[in-house]
């Protein structure tokens, strides 16, 4: 599976991104919502994950501009963050195909998520 990760957490990626690998998946990854959204109109994911708060465009960001573009209206999204996001909650009971991930979260959350969305 192709991957599209953003998050501005070196360290989290630093974890995330070998073991991604190791099972299997490509990862894209982007610093920032605006460098992820530039990669993932250049190459297609069949999943993103996002933190939510980052600078200038976020996770939510990414969520409403990804779902406006007929080849993502339905591509499963995960969402993630360090703080309770309401809007990140109301979003991922509307949509079945998108996951809001509470961080620190273990490798197994992940992968529950990403079995949930896939």
């Amino acid at each position: 599976m192709n991957i599209a990760l953003a998050d501005d957490d070196q360290n989290l990626l630093a974890m995330l991104v070998p073991h991604l690998e190791h099972a299997g998946h490509t990862v894209m990854l982007a610093s920032n919502g605006a460098e992820l959204m530039g990669k993932i109109k250049e190459t297609r994911a069949d999943l993103i994950i996002s933190d939510i708060n980052m600078p200038g465009l976020d996770g939510i960001g990414i969520y409403m501009q990804a779902r406006s573009l007929n080849e993502y209206a339905a591509v499963p999204i995960i969402l993630c963050s360090g703080l309770e996001i309401e809007q990140g909650k109301a979003l991922a009971a509307e949509d079945g195909k998108l996951r809001f991930l509470k961080k620190p979260f273990s490798l197994a959350a992940l992968h529950r998520a990403i079995d949930e969305v896939t």
